[in-house]
C-alpha cells in the first residue's frame, strides 16, 4: 500500500521560452495520453544525502532545456493541437511503500507497479493536465522507484528516453550532452503543397479499441490480460546478432527498456 508524502510542481528553474509550439499531422493522431514507465533501483551502499531534492532540483534544471513539457496542450480554434509553453510545471509526487523491491518479483506488470506510476484524471480539460508526472516511492528496503508519465502526443519513446538520460546526466551534477531541438514547423505542410489523397492512408486512422467499442472513462476500468515474453542473454544476443546483419542508423546495446 502506498502512501503519499508530498505533491510538488516542478517548474523550469530560469525563464524558458514561452508562445505556442505547433504540433505537426503526425502529433495530431496520437491518442491524448502519458507513456508510463518505471525504474527501480535497489538501495546502495553510497547513500545520497537527500536523493529527493536532488530529483526535484536537477527536473527544474532538465526543464529548462525541455521547457514544452513544462507547458500544457490546448486546442485552436480549428480544433488542432498545440503546446502552449506557459511553464506550468511537472506534477511531483513523493510516496512511500512498506513493500520491498523484491516483493515484486521479475516486475510483471500488476495493480502493484501501475500504483507506481503517476494516474492521470482525463476527465479534466485537457490544459490542466500536466504534460509530465514523476512519482518517486521510497521503499522499507531503502530502494526506490521512479515512475513517469509523458505525453505520448509530445514525445515518442525515443524522445522520452533521451529526456530522461540529460535529466540523469544533470541530477549527477554533469553537463547536457545532447539539446533537443523543438521547432516541429520542419514538418509543417503549407496548404499549397497539399494534394487531393490517391488513396487512404489506414496508419494515420485512429488506432482500434482494445477493449469495448468507446473510449469513456468505463471502458479505460476494465480488466485486461498481461503477457510477458522472457528472452535469457543468449537470446538476446542471437537477436542483435540477426539485427546487425543489416545495420541501421540506429543501434543500442540495450535491448530495451522495462514498462509498466
Amino acid at each position: 500500500m502506498l502512501t503519499l508524502k508530498a505533491s510538488y510542481t516542478v517548474k523550469p528553474l530560469e525563464p524558458s521560452p514561452t508562445g505556442l509550439i505547433y504540433l505537426s499531422d503526425f502529433d495530431q493522431s496520437v491518442a491524448l495520453t502519458h507513456a508510463p514507465t518505471v525504474y527501480f533501483y535497489r538501495p546502495i551502499s553510497d547513500h545520497l544525502l537527500n536523493p529527493l531534492e536532488i530529483l526535484k532540483n536537477s527536473l527544474g534544471k532538465a526543464l529548462t532545456i525541455f521547457y514544452p513539457l513544462a507547458g500544457r496542450l490546448q486546442r485552436t480554434g480549428r480544433g488542432r493541437l498545440e503546446v502552449n509553453c506557459n511553464s506550468m510545471g511537472a506534477l511531483f509526487l513523493e510516496t512511500e511503500s512498506e513493500a520491498r523491491i523484491s516483493d515484486f518479483g521479475d516486475f510483471t506488470p500488476t495493480s502493484e507497479t501501475r500504483a507506481l506510476i503517476p494516474s492521470v484524471d482525463y476527465n479534466k480539460p485537457i490544459d490542466e493536465l500536466p504534460l509530465l508526472l514523476v512519482q518517486v516511492t521510497n521503499f522499507s528496503c531503502g530502494g526506490i522507484s521512479l515512475g513517469l508519465g509523458i505525453s505520448h502526443v509530445l514525445v515518442d519513446g525515443r524522445c522520452a528516453a533521451h529526456f530522461v538520460s540529460e535529466w540523469a546526466r544533470i541530477a549527477r551534477g554533469e553537463e547536457p550532452e545532447n539539446l533537443p531541438f523543438h521547432d516541429r514547423t520542419v514538418l509543417k505542410l503549407e496548404e499549397d503543397d497539399l494534394t487531393p489523397p490517391r488513396f487512404d492512408h489506414l496508419e494515420f486512422g485512429k488506432p482500434p479499441m482494445l477493449i469495448g467499442q468507446t473510449n469513456n472513462f468505463d471502458e479505460q476500468k476494465k480488466e485486461t490480460t498481461v503477457v510477458m515474453l522472457k528472452l535469457s542473454k543468449e537470446q538476446i544476443q542471437k537477436l542483435k546478432k540477426e539485427a546487425n546483419e543489416f545495420p541501421s542508423v540506429y543501434t543500442s546495446s540495450k535491448p530495451c527498456i522495462h514498462q509498466v
